[in-house]
């Protein structure tokens, strides 16, 4: 039996669209785990900052509220309001190394050098608990994320790559833990 280049292309379609792209919202697939229950509400606890850098803990509060909001199938509520669930998070370190350097030149005999590359490193751990009864149904621990940024030479613009790059890992740490949360993997 032979099948025109047409026909070829139609049956090609045709076993695309019946076998899907794996691509699935997690927001509307069907979850097994009990926490995951479509309009259930959720209150997210300030995450405790055990490290010394400042500020941190707000910045993975805020994103993983963010998260929640835009891609969980729960009803984000207020501090102190009841909820069916809460998430609570530690910060438990933060580390800022240098992983490259920019030789001092030859006219400054004492000049040793600086940094050109920089890589931030937060590690995080979440539980999920039962609003109602306190309980922890889901915990994670030691989650670890890292990101490198090059240093500008104007050490003006320091902080603000840094502070860029901690927003990067604040909003990978909220989605790769939600994912998790959402499928079910505990």
């Amino acid at each position: 039996m032979r099948i025109s280049p047409s026909g070829a292309s139609f049956l090609l379609a045709a076993c695309l669209v019946a076998t899907g792209c794996g691509y699935h919202r997690l927001d509307r697939q069907q979850r097994s785990a009990a926490w995951a229950k479509q309009g259930e509400t959720i209150r997210l606890a300030r995450f405790r900052n055990l490290t010394p850098r400042l500020g941190l803990e707000d910045r993975f509060t805020k994103a993983l509220e963010n998260r929640v909001v835009a891609a969980s199938p729960w009803r984000l509520v207020a501090q102190g309001e009841p909820s069916r669930w809460v998430l609570q998070g530690t910060l438990e370190s933060y580390v800022s190394r240098p992983i490259g350097l920019t030789l001092g030149n030859d006219k400054a005999k004492a000049s040793a050098g600086s940094a050109s590359r920089v890589e931030v490193a937060v590690v995080a751990s979440v539980d999920l608990l039962d609003g109602q009864t306190g309980v922890v149904v889901l915990s994670r621990r030691g989650l670890t994320f890292s990101n490198q940024y090059r240093v500008d030479q104007n050490f003006a613009s320091f902080d603000s790559r840094e502070l860029q790059v901690l927003e990067s890992l604040a909003d990978d740490f909220a989605e790769s833990f939600l994912t998790q949360l959402l499928e079910g993997i505990d």
